[in-house]
């Protein structure tokens, strides 16, 4: 196959008919009557030998080519655009866009309410789409189905961009009448910690936390009673039973104002752990992208750091 035998339109089509994967909904978002997507769609099956998309019980389903297709045409769209428009204006105060950001519970309660005040005052018309943070968030921004991560990050594909927004570490939440910081005259030693009941939030629902891998490393365990994906419970649990959260310290500070608890540093060791803000290679280039993102690193590192 010969490039300059393609009608290069249609990579934007095949584009549209894989993030919608609808014909109809295609054909809407690229401001084409649905019989000429159709049509569109019938020239790529002819063009890459492939269905592209199949009727399934659950709806129209790209098959594994369009999948291997899918990640490699938006990226090469997004570039031929940047290079075509490289100094396109972008105007925040008249913008209009929505945007989806995959954030942990935690790290939006820290950072997202200081955003939201800054888009109210200087893009007022753009949208917040603010979503919890799974197992397949990289998917989900390389499928266009994201535009940022706000996370803890591990390894991230080499296509992908990444900047640090602010470093936490630890802390354990306890209710201050706890029955171990009575007896230990308000000190929380590391027999009485493991003596207790602990709440564990993960956001896999596997695998040790970074503190169990530092006492797996002494050979010790704790109990653990509770295991949840949110940072709002554990709060609610602390200031009602004697179990004991360990959570990052910035929203453990904030938790204790409102409730009445204790935070103490765990009595082992821990390094501090960064949280960053991720985004794929489709979106590097693109100018209110860049503009959101540098808002938001400007802010974290302002108000965070």
């Amino acid at each position: 196959m010969n490039i300059r035998d393609i009608d290069l339109n249609l990579l934007v089509l095949l584009d549209a008919l894989l993030r919608e994967r609808n014909v109809t909904k295609a054909a809407r978002a690229m401001n084409m009557t649905q019989p000429a997507m159709s049509n569109a769609l019938k020239r790529l099956r002819k063009l890459l030998g492939d269905p592209v998309l199949v009727r399934t019980a659950g709806g129209m389903q790209p098959t594994a080519r369009a999948e291997q297709l899918h990640r490699p045409v938006r990226v090469a769209l997004a570039q031929m655009e940047a290079a075509i428009a490289p100094n396109r204006a972008f105007e925040p105060a008249t913008a209009e866009r929505l945007f989806t950001v995959l954030i942990t519970d935690y790290a939006a309660s820290v950072l997202m309410p200081r955003v939201v005040g800054v888009l109210e005052r200087e893009a007022p018309n753009i949208a917040l789409n603010i979503l919890s943070a799974s197992a397949d968030a990289i998917d989900q921004i390389e499928r266009g189905e994201a535009d940022f991560l706000v996370n803890q990050f591990g390894h991230l594909p080499a296509n992908f961009h990444q900047q640090r927004l602010w470093t936490d570490r630890l802390a354990c939440l306890i209710r201050k009448d706890h029955p171990a910081l009575a007896a230990g005259n308000g000190e929380l030693s590391l027999d009485s910690f493991l003596a207790q009941r602990h709440i564990l939030i993960t956001q896999t629902g596997v695998g040790l936390s970074r503190l169990d891998e530092a006492l797996a490393d002494r050979g010790l365990t704790r109990h653990i009673s509770v295991l949840t994906r949110h940072y709002q419970l554990p709060r609610e649990l602390v200031a009602n039973s004697d179990m004991i959260a360990a959570l990052p310290a910035r929203i453990a500070r904030y938790q204790a104002r409102h409730l009445g608890l204790e935070v103490m540093a765990p009595p082992i060791e821990l390094p501090d752990f960064q949280i960053g803000i991720a985004w794929g290679a489709l979106d590097h280039h693109d100018v209110a992208h860049r503009w959101l993102r540098e808002r938001i690193i400007a802010i974290a590192r302002e108000t965070l750091s």
